[in-house]
């Protein structure tokens, strides 16, 4: 075991060493970013790549500053699998820029679905507000105890817990607006939420479709015809030529991260000194495959990284 934890030591100060190298390199990225965002053709390959690139790096360097100060299996393994699928990105743009693009239509795709679910919790949130609401109706709360023959000495007290009860039945349920409910009162709260919310991630929804729908229109045939469907990591990976790491990395992955009953069961719920070696490991060698792909980039090679 001695060896092993020796092993950890020198991988995570090798790992967290890359944070000079990753800010270096993002630095040539991302230089004169003001000029370039100004210029930033959204239909040219060649400068999705260098975004991505640019911000790839800058999430590696975070991920040395905050990922390995305690090792823990969990954050370990989805740390592994974040830079698998980062490097699955890297190395198809390697291959053929215009995956480029296929980045940005994705993108598109992953903040469309985003709003579309904030959009469908909102309404749920205002259905279960406005349950909230008729239970809350200090009318039938005053009709009921009236009923009750409580004396009035007993009938304020007697409100206050109905509302509190009301209240920690709420609790009990997934709402974001929860905090605010109990402030505005129910309904108020499902007002707001339907006539400010919603209309506003409606917008936002809009506005990503027809981005979606200029990208189908004008983006170059040749490049969407490189991956149609469904975006999968396993076909992906296989294209990038990391087939196997992706069957390795996603197995560990299911079996840790998810609750399966072999997860739930096992005796070894923690990874084991060798085993989180090895994932340390992968994670180093795969920080030093990236650094390597950047560095062959145009824009490193026409500057003396510093």
């Amino acid at each position: 075991m001695g060896n092993y934890e020796t092993k950890i030591g020198q991988y995570i100060e090798s790992i967290q060493g890359m944070r000079a190298t990753f800010e270096r390199l993002a630095r040539v990225f991302r230089s004169d970013s003001d000029a370039s965002e100004a210029t930033f053709n959204k239909y040219s390959a060649d400068d999705w790549r260098r975004n991505a690139f640019g911000n790839a790096l800058i999430r590696l360097r975070q991920v040395t500053e905050n990922n390995f100060h305690v090792i823990e299996t969990i954050s370990l393994v989805a740390t592994a699998r974040y830079i698998f699928e980062l490097s699955v990105w890297l190395l198809l743009f390697q291959k053929d820029k215009r995956y480029s693009l296929i980045y940005y239509r994705e993108l598109l795709t992953t903040q469309l679905k985003y709003w579309q679910d904030v959009r469908a919790q909102l309404h749920r949130e205002v259905e279960l507000l406005k349950k909230f609401e008729r239970l809350d109706d200090p009318s039938d709360m005053v009709q009921s105890i009236s009923k009750s023959g409580a004396s009035a000495e007993q009938y304020g007290k007697m409100i206050r817990e109905a509302m509190c009860r009301i209240d920690a039945e709420a609790g009990k349920h997934f709402s974001i607006y929860l905090d605010q409910a109990k402030t505005n009162g129910y309904g108020f709260q499902a007002y707001l939420i339907e006539t400010q919310a919603i209309p506003q991630v409606t917008s936002s929804i809009e506005q990503i479709e027809q981005e979606k729908s200029e990208f189908d229109k004008n983006a170059p045939k040749d490049a969407c015809d490189l991956v149609k469907g469904k975006w999968e990591w396993r076909r992906m990976a296989g294209l990038a030529g990391i087939q196997d790491e992706h069957d390795y990395i996603y197995t560990s992955a299911s079996k840790l991260l998810h609750a399966t009953p072999s997860s739930l069961t096992t005796n070894f719920k923690n990874l084991e000194p060798q085993e989180i070696a090895l994932f340390l490991r992968y994670i180093h060698v795969k920080m030093l495959e990236i650094a390597d792909l950047a560095l062959y980039q145009s824009e490193c090679r026409s500057v003396q990284v510093q």
